[in-house]
């Protein structure tokens, strides 16, 4: 059967199966049909059971080297360290009233006094 399927087209073999799934061998018989597609049959890949290893990593896309002397974090429970920086506060300084005319800030402003 496997080389008379290898011998005609899959279009044919797929036509072959239908009709021997069709009739019924028997009297009252139910047959039941579905696709095989081998599924049983099938080792999954190195890329499916470790996409970490080496062929699962090969997607042909470059990727930069690993060169941290910290511990891989997705195979191994890690613990954190350090803690949240303080927050960056932004002034505006466009938004500062003017110096008052005369005053240390206005003469600094303006050169006339050196910087405290």
């Amino acid at each position: 059967m496997i080389a008379s399927g290898l011998m005609i087209s899959p279009a044919a073999a797929a036509r072959r199966r239908r009709a021997e799934c069709a009739e019924s061998r028997r009297q009252g018989e139910i047959v039941v049909c579905g696709a095989d597609r081998g599924e049983q049959w099938r080792v999954p890949s190195t890329t499916d059971s470790d996409p970490r290893s080496r062929q699962g990593m090969d997607t042909g896309v470059p990727s930069a080297p690993n060169v941290s002397s910290l511990p891989d974090c997705t195979r191994v429970k890690c613990r954190g360290f350090g803690k949240v920086p303080p927050p960056v506060y932004v002034v505006d300084f466009s938004k500062l009233p003017q110096a008052p005319a005369g005053s240390d800030a206005d003469r600094i402003a303006k050169g006339e006094a050196p910087d405290p």
